[in-house]
C-alpha cells in the first residue's frame, strides 16, 4: 500500500468518525483547550484535519508546557533561595542578638561583683534599715564628711564606712557575721515571723466562721474584715514611730511591751461579746502589739549576716508560711472540736506568749546600740525617719503602688479562700485546710523567689509574677469549682502571691540612696497600712450574695490589681535599663579615648560595637522604648 492510499484511508475514517479527535488526551493548559476546541469545531462542521496539522500543534503545544514547567521551577528556585536567604538574615540577626544579650550581661555581673568586692559596695547593695539610718542621721550631722567618705575608694573608704555603719571606733571587735550567733538569731528572726505574720495567717479561719455562724449578731461580712485590716494596718503604719521608741528606750523593753499586748490582744478577744470589743482586742491592741515587737527586731537581722544573707533571709521569711499552717489547722480543729472560736484564740496567744518571751531573750544586737538621750538626737531620727523629699520622687511612688496593689491581691486572696471554698460546698475544714496549703507554699515560694531573684534580676522576677498571679485568677481561680482545681490554685497562688512582700525592700533599697532609703521606707510602710485597713473591706463589698457567682467580682479586682502592679513597675525597669546603659556608654567611650590605652585591634572592635549599640539602644522613640522593656538583661 502506498503512502498516498494510506493517508486518503486515514482521511475517510476522520470523516466518518466526527468524535475521533475531538477531545485529545493531553494535560490541561489554555494552550491545550484552544486546541481541543479548534478541533472540535473542525470536526463539527465535518472537517477533515491533516495529520501532519494535528502533529504540528501537539508539538507546539508540548514545547509550551515545558517552557511553562522550566518558568515554574525557575520561580520555585528562586523562591528557596530567598526564603534561605531570609533565613540566613533571621539566623544572623538572632545569633547577634543573643551575643549582645550575653556581652551586655557579663558586663553587668563584672560590675556588679567588682562592687561586692569592698565593704562599701557590699553595704550599698546589702543594705538593712538600721545600717541605712545610721548611714541618713551621719549625713544629716555631717554632711561635708558624708560626701568625702562616699568619694573614697579601698581601705580608707572601708574604715570610714566602717565607723559609720557600726557607730564603734576604730579597731573594736565585733562577733563575727555569717557564723556562730549569728545563726541563732536566724532562728529568732524565723520565730518571730512564725507568731506574727504566720499566725495572722490564719484569720481567713475565723473570719470564715464568723460570717457562716452569725456569732457576733449585727455584724456583717465587711465589719469582720476590718478587724483583721487594723492588724495590718497597725503593724505597718506604726513601724517608723516603732524603729524611733527602740531608738530611745532600747530594743528590749519595746519588744517586752509588745509581746504583752500581742498576747491580751487574743487572750482577751475569747472572752469578747460585743462587735466593739473584738475591735479593741483582736483588732487594735493586737495590732499595736504586732507593730512594737516585729518592727524593733526586724532591723537587727541584716547586721549579722553579710555574704550569707540571702540565705538566712530566705529561711526566715518562709516561717509566716510555716505559721500559717500549723496556726490555720490548729484553729481549725479547735473550733470543729468545741463548735466555738473562742478556746483557739487562747490557742494562740499562749504559744505566741512563750516563743515571744524566747524571742526577747535570745535577741541580741551584734553592734552597740545607743540611746537618743536629747531632743535633738530625737529630732535628728525623725527627720531621718520623715524626710519629706522623698515624696518629690516619682519612683518611689511608683515603687510604692505596684507594692500596695500586689500586696492587695495577695490580702484579697489570703482572706476570701476559706470562704470561696464554703460557698462551692465544701465544710469549714476544708476551707481551712485550702489556707494552710496557701501559707504552706508560700513558705517554699519566698525562699525560692529571694534566691532566684539575685540570678534573675529583682525587677525582672517581680514582673514575671505579676503576669503570673494574672493568669493564676483569671484562668483558675474564676473556674475552681472541684476541690482539685482549688487545691492547684491553692499550691500554685501560695508560690507566688508573696513576692511582694519578699521583693518590695530589695528593689526599694536598690532605687534610692542610703541616706534617703529610711525615708521612703517609711512613707510605704504608711501608706501600705492604710491600704491594708481598706483592701479586704473593698473586697467584701464587692461580693454579692445574690449573684450565682458572689466572688467574681473581687476575684476580678484581685486579678487587676495584680495587672496594675506590672504597669507600675515597668517604668523602673526602663530606668534602671537607661541607667545601666548610659553608664556603660560613658565607661566605653573613656576607655575608647584614652590616650594612654593600649587596645587590640579585637578589643576595640568590640567597644566599638558597644559603643554603637548601647547609642542605638538610647535613642528615642517608642521603638527603642519597646526594646529597652523586652530587653532579657539582669535588673
Amino acid at each position: 500500500m502506498t503512502l498516498e492510499s494510506m493517508e486518503s484511508e486515514f482521511n475517510q475514517n476522520m470523516g466518518t468518525s466526527k468524535n475521533a479527535v475531538s477531545s485529545p488526551n493531553i494535560s490541561d493548559g489554555d494552550d491545550v483547550l484552544s486546541l481541543q476546541s479548534s478541533v472540535d469545531s473542525t470536526s463539527n462542521d465535518n472537517e477533515v484535519v491533516p495529520l501532519h496539522s494535528l502533529t504540528s500543534s501537539i508539538s507546539v503545544d508540548s514545547s509550551s508546557l515545558v517552557y511553562r514547567a522550566q518558568s515554574i521551577a525557575s520561580s520555585f528556585a528562586s523562591s528557596i533561595s530567598r526564603i534561605g536567604a531570609l533565613h540566613r538574615a533571621i539566623t544572623s540577626n538572632v545569633q547577634e542578638v543573643v551575643s549582645d544579650i550575653h556581652d551586655d550581661n557579663l558586663v553587668n555581673a563584672e560590675r556588679e561583683e567588682e562592687e561586692r568586692k569592698t565593704r562599701l559596695g557590699r553595704e550599698m547593695t546589702n543594705l538593712g534599715l538600721d545600717q541605712a539610718i545610721r548611714i541618713a542621721t551621719y549625713r544629716s550631722e555631717n554632711p561635708e564628711k558624708y560626701d568625702k567618705m562616699m568619694q573614697l575608694k579601698g581601705k580608707e573608704g572601708e574604715e570610714q564606712l566602717e565607723r559609720v555603719v557600726t557607730g564603734v571606733s576604730k579597731g573594736a571587735k565585733l562577733p563575727p557575721p555569717d557564723k556562730g550567733y549569728a545563726w541563732v538569731m536566724s532562728l529568732v528572726g524565723f520565730l518571730l515571723l512564725l507568731t506574727t505574720w504566720g499566725a495572722n495567717g490564719s484569720y481567713g479561719v475565723y473570719l470564715s466562721y464568723w460570717m457562716n455562724n452569725n456569732i457576733f449578731p449585727g455584724a456583717g461580712a465587711k465589719d469582720y474584715a476590718l478587724i483583721g485590716s487594723m492588724v495590718l494596718c497597725l503593724s505597718q503604719s506604726l513601724s517608723p514611730l516603732a524603729q524611733i521608741l527602740s531608738a530611745i528606750l532600747g530594743i528590749k523593753p519595746v519588744m517586752i511591751v509588745g509581746l504583752i499586748l500581742y498576747f491580751v490582744g487574743y487572750f482577751v478577744a475569747s472572752y469578747t461579746h460585743e462587735l466593739w470589743q473584738l475591735y479593741l482586742t483582736q483588732g487594735f491592741v493586737l495590732g499595736l502589739g504586732f507593730a512594737l515587737i516585729f518592727n524593733p527586731m526586724n532591723t537587727l537581722m541584716p547586721e549579722w549576716f553579710d555574704k550569707k544573707r540571702g540565705i538566712s533571709s530566705g529561711i526566715t521569711v518562709s516561717a509566716s508560711g510555716v505559721g500559717g499552717v500549723m496556726f490555720s489547722l490548729a484553729s481549725q480543729s479547735l473550733i470543729d472540736q468545741t463548735d466555738d472560736f473562742r478556746w483557739s484564740l487562747k490557742m494562740i496567744g499562749i504559744i505566741c506568749l512563750v516563743l515571744q518571751i524566747v524571742i526577747v531573750v535570745l535577741t541580741k544586737p551584734r553592734i552597740p546600740k545607743s540611746r537618743l538621750k536629747s531632743i535633738n538626737e530625737i529630732r535628728t531620727r525623725a527627720s531621718v525617719m520623715f524626710n519629706f523629699k522623698i515624696l518629690k520622687l516619682w519612683y518611689i511612688h511608683s515603687i510604692t503602688m505596684w507594692f500596695l496593689l500586689v500586696l492587695g491581691c495577695y490580702i484579697i486572696s489570703l482572706f476570701s479562700l476559706s470562704s470561696y471554698c464554703t460557698f462551692v460546698g465544701f465544710s469549714q475544714k476544708v476551707g481551712s485546710d485550702m489556707t494552710a496549703v496557701f501559707n504552706g507554699c508560700q513558705a517554699i515560694g519566698r525562699l525560692i523567689i529571694g534566691l532566684s531573684s539575685d540570678y534573675t534580676g529583682r525587677v525582672n522576677l517581680a514582673l514575671v509574677l505579676n503576669v503570673v498571679m494574672f493568669v493564676l485568677i483569671f484562668a483558675m481561680w474564676t473556674n475552681s469549682f472541684s476541690y482539685t482545681c482549688i487545691l492547684f490554685y491553692a499550691i500554685l497562688s501560695g508560690l507566688t502571691f508573696g513576692s511582694a512582700s519578699t521583693l518590695n525592700q530589695p528593689i526599694l533599697a536598690d532605687q534610692v540612696s542610703p541616706e534617703l532609703f529610711p525615708s521612703a521606707w517609711s512613707f510605704e510602710n504608711f501608706f501600705m497600712g492604710i491600704w491594708a485597713l481598706v483592701v479586704e473591706v473593698i473586697a467584701l463589698g464587692l461580693r454579692d450574695q445574690g449573684q450565682k457567682r458572689p466572688f467574681i467580682r473581687a476575684q476580678i479586682c484581685a486579678g487587676f490589681f495584680s495587672l496594675g502592679g506590672f504597669f507600675f513597675l515597668l517604668p523602673i525597669r526602663e530606668l534602671k535599663i537607661k541607667l545601666f546603659l548610659k553608664k556603660q556608654l560613658a565607661l566605653t567611650k573613656k576607655q575608647l579615648d584614652d590616650p594612654d590605652s593600649t587596645l587590640d585591634t579585637e578589643m576595640r572592635t568590640l567597644l566599638e560595637k558597644r559603643k554603637a549599640r548601647y547609642s542605638r539602644m538610647l535613642a528615642s522613640g517608642v521603638k527603642q522604648y519597646c526594646k529597652r522593656l523586652v530587653y532579657p538583661i539582669r535588673v
